[in-house]
């Protein structure tokens, strides 16, 4: 036993060396320090207090704060929600327009968190402390057949929604999608979200807990009565946002990409560009045909709600008790992942969500029986906020991988666009309500109370229950059929993300912008591959370890298998590297370098003289191409490609300039100098609000508001040279549109320029690795000696509680 403990204590004592050594330098391989880690998850609790709030408040159909405490009838919810759907599309493009197209210290997503995350805190206060009853008072007369009060309501919610639409949306895409720019590693960011996910669901577990005791409380048990919201929201946005400044603070984007890329993706080109993602259209399809699985969802509440089958105390209790099986979920998910891989996961987990629904029919008059089934529901439901977030994070490392852009944000746009199929799979729910006597008029307060087992119909609630639950099993099952389709495993996934190391080294290599550690790294990388890429593949099969019967034995032979997967899985990886390094030798490309060299020989005016009924017999003609062999795919897919290009460039220059003298690239050294002006203005509004918080702290009133006054005018030059940005930006996209031929000319030829380059890059290697090392051994120096400077610190601590103590025995 003592030994045990000895093992025990040691292996903690190491956690917390490792955590102190790498809490400001990823360990090696890795992305993100202990630092990152610890702020992103711990910040996490207070994003999700926002993230929870705000998911409560969006009117969906099965909405219960908005139906329940709000008095929203189910029919009118789901109008409300018609409305505000189609008024996010264009709120989500002009959110994607402003991600994709982000350039700032800050990042794709960090300064987002600040921006959109105070409004949405305070529109959600708004949304419970409305005085909702009030309006019965001003609108008294009838309106669209119902009360003029009731009418009022409905456009105040909606109101709200269409804020919550905009800011929230936009600041759950944020905390939610930072995660995919925060590390190119993909295990990392799964790692990383399991950490991330177990303690961020501290928020929902506090309020699962604390909400049911405010009912009890403040509301008779009831916890569709907006006071327990108007108690308890105000706290929750409070504590949010001061966490969420945690988040902002502490981490920092890393996009493999050359640091001199910029960003210029046009809306409609970045929009194409995911149009195209296979991937992008499976996981959508899951979440679109698999609606109805979320129809269990108030199942446990209206047992408790309208069941009565417990109080207030041992549904608070319930509710923890479920917040901590999607703990273990969450713990499990990586080690699976690392097992059997995201898809053969999600699968697996879709599967048994099936199972769990289907056994709440067994005895749903006990919440007891319901509290076991939502548990394990839960349990393994709780892999998806694992799985989900990591394969969209692979998903646009493909996108970046197939168009050479970092797109984000147009992800959400195209999958708001193709969520008008839920507008009329939403229906169902609210149809079904209907039919079972749940409307508007029904006769009771609320249109819900007439589930009420002592006050409504004592029998609907179980009738309706059988009915959502039987609806939530098919779409369980039905939201597992397209991940059968999915195949970018984690395999893929390595060989894209060395592929755009490889592209990086030779953009910043053209753009003499690399630096030493990158230029090892890639050769390292380019070395390997050309070496791993001509060694045969090992014999690998489960019977090397399974007939053994001695325990070390099969021990090494099991090692000994996972080496030889690793092995083979290395030259797969290593082919793709090479087939990318010698992609301009292939007759696609050979022949892709001969006719982008006379679009680019053509120069601007090949665009400005073209004809748009020749370039339609283009396209038929690359239609008309054979595609029996994946040579002839590539090829025409290509030719087609182009073609549509040529066409949609001529109409954009048609449509935004009059002649070839107005046809001229905007100067990026403008925009760059916008960008930096920006920069060095936000840097000194940070300083200001810093100095600022310390004046008020020490009572200096009189400094304060020459400060306020400094940032009053800081902030309107902002505001100007963002308008003058906008004009800049506006300008490259008009552009860019109508010279899409020549730029992706230029780009492609530029990069066979770079490619050739290689053997004078390799040249440098021997003066990199040593400048490198030194620099490295300089800042390991650097860290030994903090590091030697904390254990002295931690020691003498120690010494000075055990005098303490030593002096109070005596």
């Amino acid at each position: 036993m003592a030994s045990e403990n000895s093992g025990v204590k040691q292996k903690i004592g190491s956690l917390i060396d490792n955590v102190r050594y790498y809490w400001n330098d990823p360990p090696k391989g890795k992305y993100m320090n202990f630092k990152e880690i610890a702020a992103y998850a711990v910040g996490g609790i207070g994003s999700y207090f926002i993230i929870s709030m705000g998911m409560a408040l969006l009117v969906s159909t099965t909405n219960m704060i908005v139906g329940g405490a709000i008095g929203i009838a189910p029919m009118d919810m789901y109008v409300l929600y018609l409305i505000a759907t189609l008024a996010n599309i264009p709120l989500t493009a002009i959110r994607a327009n402003k991600v994709d197209n982000t350039r700032g210290k800050g990042g794709k997503y960090r300064p987002y968190l600040i921006s959109m995350g105070i409004p949405s805190a305070i529109i959600a206060i708004v949304y419970v402390w409305f005085p909702y009853n009030a309006l019965y008072s001003i609108f008294t007369q009838p309106m669209l057949g119902k009360d003029g009060g009731y009418i009022a309501k409905c456009v105040v919610v909606l109101l709200l929604n269409l804020g919550l639409q905009y800011y929230f949306n936009f600041f759950n895409d944020a905390y939610t999608n930072l995660i995919h720019v925060l590390s190119p590693n993909t295990q990392e960011r799964t790692d990383v979200l399991a950490i991330k996910s177990v303690v961020y669901s501290l928020a929902p577990s506090i309020m699962n807990i604390v909400l049911p005791i405010i009912a009890q409380v403040a509301a008779n048990n009831n916890l569709y009565d907006i006071k327990v919201y108007r108690i308890s929201y105000p706290i929750f946005a409070i504590i949010g946002m001061l966490l969420t400044v945690v988040v902002y603070a502490n981490t920092k984007e890393k996009i493999v990409q050359a640091k001199t890329h910029t960003i210029q993706i046009s809306f409609i080109d970045s929009f194409k560009a995911v149009a195209k993602n296979k991937y992008f259209w499976i996981i959508a399809l899951a979440g679109w045909i698999g609606f109805l699985e979320s129809a269990y969802g108030n199942i446990l509440t209206w047992s408790f709600n309208y069941g009565h089958t417990c109080n207030g105390a041992q549904f608070a209790i319930i509710q923890t008790l479920i917040g901590n099986a999607s703990l273990w979920g969450m713990l499990l998910a990586p080690i699976c992942i690392r097992k059997w891989g995201k898809k053969n996961v999600l699968v697996g987990v879709n599967l048994g969500n099936v199972v769990c629904i289907l056994a709440m029919i067994i005895d749903m008059r006990n919440i007891w029986w319901l509290f076991i089934c939502v548990y394990f529901n839960w349990l393994v439901g709780a892999f998806e906020q694992i799985t989900t977030p990591a394969i969209q994070a692979d998903i646009r490392d493909y996108q970046q991988y197939r168009s050479g852009e970092r797109i984000d944000g147009m992800f959400a746009t195209v999958l708001t666009i193709g969520n008008l199929v839920t507008l009329l799979t939403s229906s169902v729910l609210p149809m079904v309500y209907e039919k079972y006597g749940v409307y508007e008029g029904n006769g009771y307060a609320s249109s819900f109370d007439i589930l009420d087992v002592n006050t409504g119909d004592p029998n609907l609630l179980y009738k309706l229950m059988t009915v959502l639950i039987i609806m939530a099993a098919v779409g369980a099952f039905l939201n597992t059929v397209p991940y059968f389709f999915y195949d970018f495993n984690e395999k893929k996934q390595k060989s894209v993300i060395r592929v755009l190391k490889i592209r990086s080294l030779f953009e910043d290599y053209g753009n003499n912008a690399l630096d030493n550690h990158k230029i090892v790294e890639a050769i390292d990388l380019v070395e390997k591959s050309r070496k791993m890429a001509a060694e045969t593949p090992k014999t690998v099969t489960k019977e090397m370890y399974k007939n053994i019967s001695d325990k070390k034995q099969r021990k090494a032979a099991k090692k000994e298998y996972k080496e030889a997967l690793n092995f083979n899985e290395e030259i797969e990886i290593s082919k793709f590297v090479c087939a990318e390094l010698d992609k301009f030798k292939s007759e696609n490309y050979i022949y892709q370098v001969k006719v982008y060299s006379e679009i680019l020989e053509n120069g601007l005016a090949g665009i400005v003289n073209a004809n748009e009924a020749d370039l339609r017999r283009e396209i038929a003609l690359a239609k008309a191409m054979p595609k029996n062999t994946q040579d002839e795919k590539e090829h025409r897919s290509f030719c087609i490609e182009l073609a549509k290009k040529k066409l949609s460039a001529k109409k954009a220059f048609d449509k935004n300039y009059h002649s070839l003298d107005e046809f001229v690239e905007p100067d990026m050294a403008e925009l760059t100098e916008i960008f930096d002006r920006e920069d060095e203005l936000d840097a000194q509004i940070f300083e200001l609000n810093t100095k600022k918080t310390q004046l008020r702290k020490s009572g200096d009133n009189e400094s304060g508001a020459k400060i306020n006054s400094l940032l009053k005018n800081i902030t309107a030059k902002r505001r100007e040279l963002q308008k003058a940005e906008k004009a800049k930006m506006d300008e490259f996209a008009k552009f860019n549109r109508a010279a899409k031929p020549y730029i992706d000319a230029r780009k492609l030829l530029l990069q066979q320029e770079n490619y050739s380059h290689f053997e004078e890059i390799a040249a440098l290697y021997d003066e990199a690795k040593e400048k490198a090392d030194a620099e490295d051994k300089e800042k390991q120096i650097v860290a030994d000696l903090k590091r030697r400077e904390q254990q002295e610190e931690l020691e003498a601590r120690k010494a000075a509680k055990a005098a303490r103590k030593a002096n109070k025995k005596k």
